[in-house]
């Protein structure tokens, strides 16, 4: 693969654009300013590159898992604005210079129903792809039914491999802890948060709104700051 193409599947994937980015026009004319040997990329060389890359990434990546001994791994399943469900599997180790090392292993679509049984499906398929079936120390996930029933089967499936016998092999996720106990204590004010919520959406739909808001801020001499909509989840 020429240098041009190769650093052409980079930028898609880094930058996420489209394969038909290729095509346009003014880009082109950028790379032909550029320089006078660049050829043209069609959507389907751009698409079929970025493949090709990715699986070269993932041979090297499989090669560096190959020379660590234990890996532990954060998995996170939510649901996209379309509705469909992810998991996103990330596996955590220590490469041979000391460093703390973090690659996402798995980006895939998961079919409900979530339950145990699909979430343990979904996660040990990756850990067979990837070779790390028997190298697995500890897995952190929310705290959920479904993820605790998946945990069992994964711990019965790989328990002769587990440090102390498994005992540190589930961690359950802090930050959904501290989540669940800050939902809980905002469900006290939920009404103020609601009226609060309510206001800067009506306020935000209108620019005329927003700017009579700005001068009544003024007239009170009170800082100005930005209405932003909250994310409930977060």
């Amino acid at each position: 693969m020429p240098m041009s193409r190769k650093k052409a599947s980079h930028m898609t994937l880094v930058h996420e654009y489209l394969f038909n980015m290729m095509d346009h026009e003014v880009f082109n004319v950028f790379m032909k300013t550029a320089t006078s040997y660049y050829q043209k990329i069609s959507f389907n060389t751009a698409r079929n590159d970025c493949n090709s890359t990715f699986e070269l990434e993932k041979k090297k990546l499989k090669t560096m898992l190959g020379s660590v001994n234990r890996v532990s791994l954060t998995a996170d399943f939510w649901k996209s604005g379309q509705k469909i469900g992810y998991m996103c599997l990330t596996c955590h180790f220590v490469n041979s210079n000391w460093k703390l090392q973090k690659r996402i292993i798995n980006f895939c679509n998961v079919p409900p129903p979530h339950s145990g049984v699909v979430i343990f499906y979904a996660i040990f398929k990756s850990l067979l792809d990837w070779g790390l079936e028997n190298k697995v120390c500890t897995i952190t996930l929310d705290n959920a039914n479904n993820n605790d029933a998946a945990v069992r089967i994964l711990k019965d499936v790989i328990k002769r491999k587990l440090m102390l016998g498994g005992k540190i092999f589930h961690v359950r996720c802090c930050a959904h802890i501290i989540n669940l106990l800050v939902q809980d204590g905002l469900s006290e004010i939920e009404k103020v948060i609601e009226n609060v919520r309510e206001s800067v959406k009506y306020l935000i739909a209108s620019e005329a709104r927003l700017i009579k808001f700005g001068e009544i801020a003024k007239q009170l001499q009170l800082p100005s700051k930005k209405l932003i909509l909250d994310c409930p989840t977060c």
